[in-house]
């Protein structure tokens, strides 16, 4: 196997994995955050399951039904399949159990005064309506009964005081826009998934712009560094600076703005590195007709041209006109992905030998 072809075998595989890493990233990171913020179910809750209905009298020793012990449950099955309400009869005077707390105890301590010559009893019973966080009542129990210790942990993780969700319900920002990138990958457990992933994604970046270099320089026999390979390492650099500062909290306007500065320097580097390399393509193409497949060529060439295109049309309307939230939002998830398809063009525009 000669110099050029070990060279563009690794330049194959290096662009496939620069495509799927970040996606992955992007993509895990998104389903990660929708998962955690849907999961409602609980281990620990109260358990009325083989006691209901139940009628308690109020009296001093449970402190006149003010703290109510009732059994915990300890895995997610055997939760309460239908709500449970509760009410009080005062001298059979019906009245609800949050009403009967806020006025006849002070902060959770009975008023005696108050309790004189009252008959207190307290009705627990069981409607027939589903309660939405009892695992029995969804499709994941399926799931939950062969991976418990999956349901353990995503609860554990929500109950770490680190975990704070951009969002409260569900997203799909590729189509609403409801939040950004760097909004959902800054944040625990997100952040530990996704970083790392753009971290090696950028060292890849270095290797895939230095292979470019080398192909060029056994095809053209031209020692000199190419400008698309100063551009590409450049934005690799950059985007490494990114992930660094993605999640810091510091108040300080020459340092956000000194992190828009090195976000935008990394798409413009992006984009020329790209041009120039699709140029350089172009123009060699008699020395590397043999080595590549010329239909994916021309569609990279053309992809190259609509992402330029789409980028002065965004940058021309930004120079006049403020987007909303949700549109700029919305174009940061789609042009994050639509670059990537750049390394996925160059994985299978090669030939393998």
């Amino acid at each position: 196997m000669t110099f050029l072809t070990r060279k563009i075998n690794k330049l194959r595989k290096i662009s496939l994995y620069l495509f799927f890493i970040p996606t992955l990233a992007l993509i895990i990171s998104l389903l990660l955050h929708n998962i955690l913020v849907n999961f409602h179910f609980q281990s620990n809750e109260d358990n009325y399951k083989y006691n209901l209905p139940i009628v308690i009298e109020c009296n001093k020793e449970n402190n006149f039904c003010g703290k109510i012990k009732y059994e915990k449950t300890s895995k997610f099955d055997q939760c309460e399949k239908y709500i449970v309400k509760e009410y009080i009869l005062i001298n059979n005077n019906k009245l609800s159990y949050i009403y009967y707390v806020d006025e006849y105890f002070n902060e959770g301590v009975f008023d005696q005064y108050k309790f004189s010559d009252l008959n207190v009893k307290m009705h627990i019973y069981r409607t027939d309506k589903f309660r939405d966080n009892c695992i029995l009542n969804s499709n994941l129990l399926t799931i939950y009964k062969i991976l418990p210790k999956l349901f353990v942990f995503i609860e554990k993780i929500r109950s770490n005081k680190k975990y704070q969700p951009p969002t409260h319900q569900s997203i799909n920002p590729f189509i609403y826009g409801e939040t950004s990138i760097s909004n959902v990958v800054k944040r625990y457990p997100i952040n530990i998934i996704f970083k790392p992933l753009l971290y090696l994604s950028s060292l890849l970046m270095i290797a895939y712009w230095l292979n470019y270099n080398k192909i060029f320089k056994e095809i053209t026999e031209n020692q000199k560094i190419k400008k698309f390979a100063i551009f590409g390492i450049a934005s690799s650099i950059l985007l490494f600076l990114h992930i660094i500062f993605l999640g810091t909290t510091i108040d300080n306007e020459i340092f956000n703005k000194i992190r828009k500065l090195i976000l935008v320097l990394f798409i413009l580097c992006e984009i020329i590195a790209q041009f120039l390399l699709t140029r350089r393509l172009y123009l060699s193409i008699r020395k590397i007709e043999s080595y590549i497949f010329k239909a994916v060529l021309n569609l990279k060439i053309i992809f190259v041209s609509i992402l330029v295109i789409i980028s002065i049309v965004i940058l021309s309307i930004l120079a006049v006109y403020s987007f909303t939230s949700k549109i700029d939002y919305i174009l940061e998830w789609n042009y994050f992905l639509f670059l990537l398809f750049f390394y996925l063009l160059s994985s299978i525009m090669w030939k393998k030998n």
